[in-house]
């Protein structure tokens, strides 16, 4: 796997469970990316005011959260339902490879 574009890139990990944001946090911190933890859930005007490139939406989202887009769907523990979900470290950077560098 080639290196990440990282200079640059913002992501948001958004979730209600305060050590699966920080973990996975830590995941995107190892990689240089500039990370903005969020635990809850961000209303329009925090999410402007940051601007991330990519969303890391930590599993399971509160009923009636307005998803934002390009995202990442993390969870601690494999799902069916057809989600496509990232649940290891290695997944997690190799889903933020195919984004393009902005």
């Amino acid at each position: 796997m080639e290196k990440l574009p990282c200079k640059g890139i913002e992501i948001m990990v958004i979730g209600s469970n305060v050590k699966t944001v920080q973990r996975v946090s830590s995941y995107c911190l190892k990689k240089s990316l500039e990370v903005f933890p969020y635990y809850g859930i961000p209303n329009k005007e925090e999410v402007t005011l940051f601007y991330p490139h990519v969303f890391v939406l930590c599993l399971p989202i509160v009923e009636g959260f307005e998803s934002f887009q390009p995202y990442i769907l993390w969870s601690e523990q494999p799902e069916d339902g057809g989600l496509s979900l990232v649940t290891t470290p290695m997944e997690l950077y190799a889903r933020l490879y195919e984004f393009p560098q902005i």
